[in-house]
């Protein structure tokens, strides 16, 4: 048996392949070690001399030795094939290899499919809606070539098949709504093996010392977006608690020996703030929430210093909602908190201590104490800046008398410090302050650049007090989102400069941009990607499909999936099915009529023709076939038509009765 002739592979296809290949791969780059990217790169760059000088092609011997070298250099940097990463990379170098064998349609067809495989991976890394819109464009190119590899004969321009390959995406839609809606939800993705390599992402850490926080001042990430039901609280309430930090030996923060949940008293007053957060993923327990939050997210518990850890670390993008006051009163001291929040480092220095002491003397209380020290830094020569002088020996001390330059990590470290000094217990709390307003979307946008840390003094009758030693020396850090008009070429202790205004046309035209794409973002997260089983349990509910659940959604999934399957080939099928226009449908008639008398209309035989035949075979029927004939040809191919026309050619069929043997 013959095989069936195929139109061979050309450069147009070949040329076509290559750069949807590339265009698969080039985002995974930034996932994979730099020798698989370059094995592949390799691959393709003699794929494309191969263009020009097939014989650079690799023989089978050579071909069985780079398909070795492939896999050894995956496994030399991947040797479980364990993970993400280690999968994609095996994928890459097949995928590479293949292009290099690529020869008849079989061959392409399969590089194809690998493509296809390969670009799915992409949403393993990252599931932004620009992603999606790009992996949709490659999805469409791989699908031309797969058209035109289908062809017997090349098409004329690659037109024809991008047309086909978008239609064919378009009659997906309807199956990848009804997948979505109904494929069941898991509490974490399904690629989730426990292999995942990847460090924490930058942002706040569990530890701080001088200088740690403001490297984070030139991220512009988003740390977290922030939904309001009411209006939004002024700027100087807006601060997202995180972790609290009461142990130093001098020179770094940390949390100290974990505390145990206990039931919080917390004595509220004024309106409370309700709000859902978005929180990007941090790979950390941390749930940032408005100063002081009461109401805690499901899956989450509060410690004693109103932190809120979620049960597990948050390896992927979360959505909470909370309710908390700005207004409040923590009650009394507990006697851990009292050690805790006394606690000295070896390093003090007499200077701290007589400094102080004139503090002590000449105040009536704590209070007065709080004021002092704020006054202090307010009056003296102290600077709020992005790279303060380097301290070596000790911190807080060659910052409050020698150098007075520092971000908020210095003055809220240094003012913890003195306030334990005089005994009135301190801990430092980090978080973020402040936030951008999505004019667009309604919303706040929390960056890592809006990271801060502040200081927190009990105060008997009032609790735990907010105390923010960088409000008394920059009160715009406070008042106003953090936007510094950096140049990036910041001089050691120059004081940070704060944009007031932003007069440039093309400035506020790319923040209207910018806000733009950053609430479709906001959208893309909240409705697909913040899609959860919750979600869909109530989606199901809404359409009267609370009865399934678990497997039963499963098989919902599957039945319903299968009739819009069968909808659309109905559809299809419909379109693909000739209409008869009336006036044909006359016709066919009238010959449907003669078959019945034994004159059958040959495939070949026009209107003109069987009439001469019907009337050489029967002369009796000559006025009646002539005067149809006639008529019909006139409508059909002279273009003399209308309804009246059509009504007397149906007449003069619907009369047309003719008998088996001519009469007489």
């Amino acid at each position: 048996m013959r095989k069936p002739l195929e139109a061979p592979l050309n450069n147009r296809e070949l040329t076509a392949l290559i750069i949807l290949l590339i265009m698969t791969m080039a985002p995974h780059v930034l996932h994979l070690n730099g020798w698989i990217s370059g094995f592949f790169i390799a691959a393709v760059f003699l794929r494309l001399v191969a263009l020009k000088t097939p014989k650079a092609l690799p023989g089978r011997f050579l071909l069985f030795l780079l398909t070795a070298g492939g896999l050894t250099n995956v496994l030399a940097h991947y040797p479980l094939l364990m993970g993400k990463e280690a999968g994609v990379a095996l994928l890459t170098s097949m995928m590479g290899l293949k292009l290099l064998e690529l020869k008849t349609r079989r061959d392409l067809f399969i590089t194809v499919f690998l493509a296809f495989f390969t670009l799915v991976t992409l949403f393993l890394f990252r599931q932004e809606i620009a992603l999606v819109g790009y992996v949709l464009l490659v999805a469409w190119g791989l699908g031309a070539v797969l058209v035109e590899a289908s062809r017997s004969e090349h098409s004329a321009n690659l037109l024809v098949p991008l047309r086909k390959s978008g239609i064919m995406l378009l009659q997906a839609v309807p199956v990848m709504i009804v997948l979505f809606v109904f494929f069941p939800r898991f509490t974490g993705p399904l690629w989730n093996l426990g292999f995942d390599s990847r460090a924490a992402t930058a942002g706040l850490s569990d530890r701080i010392s001088p200088g740690s926080i403001s490297k984070l001042i030139l991220s512009e990430e988003v740390a977290f977006r922030v939904n309001f039901e009411d209006k939004i609280p002024p700027n100087s309430n807006l601060y997202w608690r995180g972790p609290v930090l009461w142990q130093t030996d001098g020179f770094y923060w940390n949390e100290g020996p974990q505390q145990r949940p206990r039931k919080l008293k917390l004595q509220v007053a004024g309106e409370p703030v309700a709000h859902t957060v978005t929180l990007e993923p941090t790979h950390r327990r941390w749930l940032f929430a408005l100063d002081l939050p009461q109401k805690r997210p499901p899956n989450s518990i509060h410690m004693p210093d109103f932190q809120l850890l979620n049960l597990k670390p948050l390896d992927q993008r979360i959505r909470y909602s909370l309710t908390s006051w700005t207004e409040y009163n923590t009650g009394p001291l507990q006697e851990d908190e009292l050690q805790r929040g006394l606690q000295l480092p070896p390093n003090i220095t007499p200077r701290m201590e007589e400094l102080v002491a004139g503090w002590k003397a000449e105040a009536e209380g704590p209070v007065e104490i709080v004021e002092t020290a704020l006054k202090f830094f307010r009056e003296q020569p102290f600077f709020y800046t992005l790279i303060p002088p380097l301290t070596l020996d000790n911190p807080a001390d060659e910052f409050l008398f020698e150098t007075r330059r520092g971000f908020c990590e210095h003055y809220a470290t240094s003012f913890t410090l003195l306030m334990r000094l005089v005994g009135i217990p301190t801990r430092v709390v980090t978080g973020y302050q402040g936030g951008e307003l999505n004019p667009m979307g309604g919303y706040l946008v929390v960056r890592q650049a809006d990271a801060h840390a502040w200081s927190e003094v009990w105060l008997a009758g009032s609790g735990w007090v907010r105390i923010d030693p960088t409000a008394a020396v920059a009160p715009q850090r406070i008042d106003r989102s953090f936007n510094p008009n950096i140049d990036r070429s910041f001089d050691i202790g120059e004081p940070i400069k704060f944009n007031l205004k932003e007069s440039d046309l093309v400035k506020r035209l790319v923040n209207q941009l910018r806000w733009g794409w950053d609430s479709i973002n906001s959208s893309w997260h909240n409705w697909v990607l913040g899609y959860t089983m919750e979600r869909q349990g109530s989606l199901m509910a809404m359409l009267g499909f609370s009865f399934l659940r678990g497997y039963k959604l499963a098989l919902g999934m599957v039945l319903i999936t299968a009739t819009v399957v069968f909808g659309l080939a109905i559809l299809l099928w419909n379109q693909t099915i000739i209409k008869t226009d009336p006036i044909q449908k006359a016709f066919l008639r009238y010959c449907k009529k003669l078959s019945r008398i034994g004159i059958v209309r040959n495939p070949w035989e026009g209107p003109r023709d069987l009439a001469t035949r019907v009337i050489k075979l029967r002369p009796d029927l000559a006025t009646d076939v002539a005067r149809i004939t006639s008529l019909y040809i006139a409508m059909r191919y002279g273009n003399e038509g209308g309804q009246q026309k059509l009504r007397r050619l149906q007449m003069q069929v619907q009369a047309f009765r003719p008998s088996r043997r001519p009469a007489g």
